[in-house]
């Protein structure tokens, strides 16, 4: 659904007189970057206590005459927020939330919009210096975030927010997004794995919040410093070694091709289980099986993307770079699977 900023523009300006003074103006009002669903950036200057102050914010919005639930639901955001804030994991600050439809017709939530650029493991922003010595700091925070958030207590922090998925559930959810795929190899390679992936569920899982799409893109750096993980719409509460897979996917040059493989400075996956095992302080069991996890689950999201953007459905000409690599997303998760066996 396309949102008119125009429109929206009028919305915020009237938001921000009843939210901060009569005399608050918005501006600046685009569409952030991504993949997040319904984002946009402004800017409102207001009057406090006879100061002048500004704050910029991101307002994110479901899609009108959409059922708000997973994704969609951008309430649902708000207290899983909250609590990471509580818990020290680097996020956005909630602003505004609520339910009052007057405002832009569908619930909103409203957070801080923070400085920095996100750190993209394939293409990065040319501002990033991508020497081993500067890599290796980031991603060492990046799993430093990882870690924090894994201990997060969901049972007391975020009780009732979310019923735990199990992982034959996680890997059957993507049945209907994989048999829409694109190409029939891809589907028929994608199938293969799942089944490898069912016959080898671990019995053993640790239980707890995930992030849900752990990657580069979320990432978000003010010079060298995490500044925030972005983008929890589709986190949940299940097997939450995926985030660990989804991080050592994204730096894996094995399971990518072409624009999307990733700089070739990223720690080993070895590397990155070692300093994730170092601050859960525990020994990581079946790593290799949720690395396949995680290609599985990519490999069927690109499937489907790229369906809808060849269809005209959802034009995303970045679904096409991607698309050369899912075959390698596939091969890769096969080898994984085969190796956790051993």
């Amino acid at each position: 659904m396309a949102v008119e900023l125009d429109v929206l523009q009028r919305q915020l300006q009237a938001f921000a007189v009843a939210h901060y003074d009569k005399e608050a103006v918005v501006s600046n009002v685009e569409v952030m970057p991504g993949h997040a669903g319904l984002s946009f950036g402004f800017r409102v200057d207001y009057q406090e206590e006879g100061q002048a102050k500004h704050e910029s914010l991101v307002v994110r919005i479901p899609p009108k005459g959409v059922r708000q639930s997973g994704n969609t639901d951008v309430l649902r955001q708000v207290p899983l927020l909250q609590a990471l804030k509580r818990h020290g994991v680097p996020v956005p600050t909630v602003r505004w939330s609520g339910d009052d439809l007057r405002w832009f017709e569908v619930p909103y939530m409203m957070v801080e919009r923070l400085p920095g650029r996100t750190f993209r493991f394939s293409d990065p922003d040319p501002s990033f210096d991508l020497s081993s010595p500067a890599v290796v700091p980031r991603f060492r925070q990046i799993v430093q975030a990882l870690v924090k958030t894994h201990q997060l207590n969901w049972q007391k922090d975020l009780a009732d927010w979310e019923t735990p998925r199990a992982l034959d559930a996680e890997i059957r959810f993507w049945d209907p997004i994989l048999s829409k795929g694109a190409e029939q190899a891809w589907i028929t390679q994608g199938e293969e794995v799942r089944e490898l992936l069912l016959q080898n569920i671990p019995q053993d899982a640790a239980i707890g919040l995930f992030h849900g799409d752990f990657q580069g893109s979320n990432f978000l750096f003010d010079d060298d410093t995490l500044n925030a993980v972005l983008d929890w719409e589709i986190s949940g509460i299940g097997g939450q070694l995926l985030d660990l897979g989804w991080l050592i996917v994204f730096a894996d040059p094995a399971s990518w091709t072409g624009v999307c493989s990733p700089i070739t400075s990223a720690p080993s996956a070895e590397q990155i289980v070692a300093w994730y095992e170092e601050g859960m302080q525990r020994t990581v069991k079946n790593a290799a099986w949720f690395r396949a996890l995680a290609g599985y689950r990519f490999g069927a999201i690109s499937c489907f993307n790229v369906m809808l953007h060849r269809r005209g459905k959802r034009y995303d000409p970045e679904w096409e770079n991607i698309a050369p690599s899912v075959p390698f997303l596939f091969g890769r998760a096969k080898e994984m699977v085969l190796r956790n066996q051993r």
